[in-house]
């Protein structure tokens, strides 16, 4: 085994031997890091931070004499250190086993990447009582995720109970997810499906790229809402919940999302990119300087009550000051193409 720690994480290099033939790929990181709970190793496997030969691989694949296993985690004397933060957080629903928020921009999900603090689950840990602790220690109650200038509706599991069937829900894809998007440009077609497969960027693991070899099969519905001279509303209805989904696959059609700082044109959008003049000094002040997407509405079946259920936030101001210029500056939005 080699390790080497960077910027608060360590890497983790294993060689699989032949005792450990046919064993899943968690239960092969638990025995190897036994520090690390399974839970937490099972969720660093779904988020891209374990690699099996350089490819993304599920938490059950069941490893094989030879394959080179590379895992990114954080070392274990900062898993259970979540300072609680007075961060605000804008409820839509509460329960006794889920709360279901409106996630403002600028906010990550949680802890990681040499982030302590700030975080959304820095403020959970201060406004709530009890959440569930599947996810370990720096993520109580986290299911899923947002980007971390992406709005809009998130779930957080209150009870282990709920984590484990949200968790469920997500993964067998039976959760119903709609964003809104500001793209660059006009689509040429009012709605199509996008299906290229993602991966991990062998020059940046940072990014996502589209990789027909070794990438995971990803799936984005998208449909044009509104028209505008160099710019659109899109829906995005994505089947699998890949990291940088929507982005990249916005991207891949030639439309990346406005004001995306990773896969965009430009980091920020004036008036004057709208071809909106000013008439007076400093009205031409940035309108939105983070990625143009929105999470608008979330559907689950709800663990407790048994029923299905679905939630919605609108969306954030900017992206709602951004279309306002366009619909009174750009006149009305074309009409729809056959």
């Amino acid at each position: 085994m080699d390790a080497e720690t960077i910027a608060g994480t360590e890497t983790f290099t294993f060689q699989v031997t032949t005792p450990e033939e046919g064993v899943r790929l968690d239960v092969f990181l638990h025995n190897r890091v036994p520090d690390h709970s399974r839970s937490y190793l099972k969720e660093a496997v779904k988020l891209d931070q374990v690699t099996v030969d350089g490819k993304g691989v599920k938490p059950s694949h069941r490893v094989s004499v030879g394959e080179c296993v590379v895992a990114k985690l954080e070392p274990r004397a900062a898993l259970s250190e979540l300072v609680p933060q007075d961060i605000p957080i804008k409820v839509i629903h509460e329960d006794a086993s889920v709360l279901v928020l409106d996630k403002q921009p600028q906010l990550v999900v949680h802890p990681g990447n040499g982030r302590r603090d700030g975080t959304l689950a820095n403020g959970l840990a201060y406004h709530i009582r009890d959440l569930s602790d599947v996810g370990g220690g720096l993520r109580p109650g986290i299911v899923h995720r947002l980007d971390r200038d992406t709005t809009g509706v998130m779930v957080v599991a209150k009870t282990n109970r709920a984590h484990f069937s949200l968790a469920t829900q997500f993964q067998e894809r039976t959760t119903t997810k709609e964003y809104l998007a500001l793209v660059e440009g006009e689509p040429d077609l009012d709605g199509d499906i996008i299906s290229h497969p993602l991966g991990r960027s062998l020059k940046d693991p940072s990014k996502i790229v589209v990789d027909e070899g070794r990438g995971r099969p990803a799936e984005t519905r998208y449909e044009v809402l509104e028209r505008f001279r160099g710019f659109a509303l899109v829906k995005c209805l994505p089947k699998t919940g890949r990291t940088h989904q929507i982005r990249v696959h916005l991207k891949s059609i030639g439309h990346p999302v406005v004001c995306d700082p990773v896969y965009g044109r430009r980091a920020r959008l004036r008036p004057s990119d709208i071809g909106v003049d000013a008439e007076r000094p400093g009205e031409d002040a940035v309108v939105i300087g983070r990625q143009a997407l929105h999470a608008h509405s979330l559907g689950f079946f709800h663990p407790l009550e048994g029923r299905a259920v679905r939630y919605s936030a609108p969306l954030h101001e900017d992206m709602e000051e951004v279309l306002d210029l366009l619909r009174k500056h750009r006149g009305k939005p074309a009409g729809r193409r056959s």
